[in-house]
């Protein structure tokens, strides 16, 4: 049982908690993971030479410098961008909350970061999630004129 506080005056809420555990019905050979998404990525707030360093590795998945961490032939671009440019405000958000409680000062390094290249990568990320979501949709629109002219789904 949780108490939680009520948006009406005077009011205190009483939810029941459960936890329920679900099986995962598709196999392992699909593409899609137990977890929302299978694509790894860097935990925490680093020192600022390991930021630029996840960064750039991503920078080189998203550049097709080297090979992305998740095969998928449609849903690649789309999912790798999206879990990057996730991290990357994940980080930014860190940084904030140091901000918020002074131990990330105007112009310290994380500072500069931040508004710098930190900046730019999540410009860069976002643009590649919108690019690899119209791929999809240009791929799921040519997949049903294939079906609509006589095709299958296979």
């Amino acid at each position: 049982m949780v108490h939680l506080r009520s948006p009406w005056r005077g009011v205190l809420l009483q939810v029941n908690t459960m936890h329920i555990k679900h099986d995962v019905a598709a196999p392992s050979h699909v593409q899609f993971g137990k977890r929302l998404t299978d694509v790894p990525v860097g935990l925490g707030l680093p020192d600022i030479d390991e930021l630029r360093d996840e960064l750039i590795s991503y920078v080189d998945v998203l550049l097709g410098r080297v090979d992305p961490p998740v095969e998928s032939p449609y849903l690649d671009m789309m999912e790798i961008a999206a879990a990057y440019y996730a991290r990357a405000l994940e980080i930014d958000m860190l940084i904030h909350d140091a901000e918020l409680h002074g131990e990330v000062l105007k112009g310290a390094p994380y500072y500069r970061f931040r508004t710098g290249q930190l900046r730019s990568f999540i410009e860069m990320a976002k643009k590649m999630a919108d690019l690899g979501s119209r791929r999809l949709t240009q791929e799921t629109l040519l997949n049903t004129q294939r079906y609509d002219a006589g095709g299958t789904y296979d």
